[in-house]
């Protein structure tokens, strides 16, 4: 047999060998994957009941966690909720006003000339105290050709010039105001309340006056005027209040700060104004109710009142000592648990 003979029977052979390797490697598989899959409606040798698994996954393996699930399956955890609460009162709230106005001195007039013509000299400046019939200025009623005495303009009042509005030698008219004059030892203080809030001051009523020249001072006032009617222009009512005492420090001019107290509530149920929540045009709190030996947050329907600065008026709804729910609230639902921190019940 010559070379090329030789060469062809290696590679038959070498090919049969092949197949001969690749057919048992199949059979092998073949009985490995017969012997994992039982056959149908029967258990693997050895394999426990499936009612005894079920048994055990109920009680719980050695070690195991309890009957039922494994960790993270099953029921959930109750979540509690920590809030704060406090009981209802019964108490009385002062509801007030806040409004700005300037220092004035009372009965003050302003003084104008009798006659027409060119200012010749004013005779005060401001802060000088007059007589009745005082001079302030003279007015020259002269024109080119003509010659006239001097007019003198006089106060109508005693008191002080707090202010002077012209200059020597501009032309006024008997409608021009010359200055001013006023009562600086009684002063006043003049707001105007817009319409929605016109009708809450009476005089009489009580009222406090802070000014920037007076810092972290408050100083005891009263109403003393109330107008009779309404500025068609602005909608607004003024209302006139003076300084319970004198206090040399105040001067005429200054801006004040006036807060007035309007009629007390006497009587009322008061929780935490940030206890009321409304929501889809419904307004309502949450009580903590006991129940089961839980805490649980209960929805309640109320009727709110007026507000006074972090309080609030409920008209209807609430009694007295119930533990309203003023912190935490907004994520609640009716009947979720909750824990109280922050009791303010006593």
């Amino acid at each position: 047999m010559n070379k090329r003979g030789l060469a062809t029977l290696s590679i038959l052979g070498a090919v049969a060998l092949c197949v001969a390797i690749i057919a048992v490697s199949a059979q092998r598989s073949s009985q490995d994957a017969g012997a994992a899959a039982p056959g149908a409606g029967s258990a693997p040798t050895g394999a426990p009941p499936a009612g005894a698994k079920a048994a055990a996954g109920r009680k719980g393996g050695p070690g195991g966690a309890p009957g039922g699930a494994m960790p993270g399956f099953g029921a959930s955890a109750t979540t509690v909720k920590s809030v704060r609460a406090k009981a209802t009162e019964i108490k009385t709230l002062r509801p007030y006003l806040d409004q700005g106005g300037d220092v004035e001195a009372s009965a003050t007039v302003s003084v104008y000339p009798e006659i027409g013509g060119r200012l010749a000299d004013v005779a005060v400046s401001a802060g000088d105290s007059v007589r009745k019939g005082s001079r302030i200025a003279s007015v020259d009623p002269s024109k080119p050709g003509s010659s006239y005495a001097l007019s003198e303009i006089e106060s109508p009042i005693a008191g002080t010039v707090t202010a002077v509005l012209v200059n020597p030698g501009e032309t006024v008219s008997s409608g021009t105001a010359i200055a001013k004059v006023g009562n600086i030892e009684d002063l006043e203080i003049s707001v105007d309340l817009p319409e929605r809030d016109s009708a809450k001051v009476k005089k009489g009523m009580k009222a406090t006056i802070s000014l920037e020249a007076l810092p972290g001072e408050s100083l005891a006032a009263t109403v003393v005027r109330v107008s009779p009617v309404l500025d068609a222009t602005s909608r607004s009512r003024e209302v006139t209040i003076k300084l319970d005492s004198r206090d040399e420090r105040v001067a005429a001019g200054m801006y004040a700060s006036v807060r007035i107290f309007t009629t007390p509530l006497a009587g009322r149920v008061v929780v935490p104004a940030g206890a009321v929540v409304t929501r889809d045009d419904e307004t309502f709190v949450y009580v903590v109710a006991g129940e089961s030996g839980k805490e649980v947050s209960r929805k309640r329907t109320v009727k709110a009142g007026t507000t006074v600065d972090a309080e609030i008026e409920i008209k209807e709804g609430l009694a007295a000592e119930e533990l309203v729910i003023y912190e935490g609230q907004d994520l609640l639902s009716d009947g979720a648990e909750v824990s109280v921190i922050g009791d303010e019940s006593k």
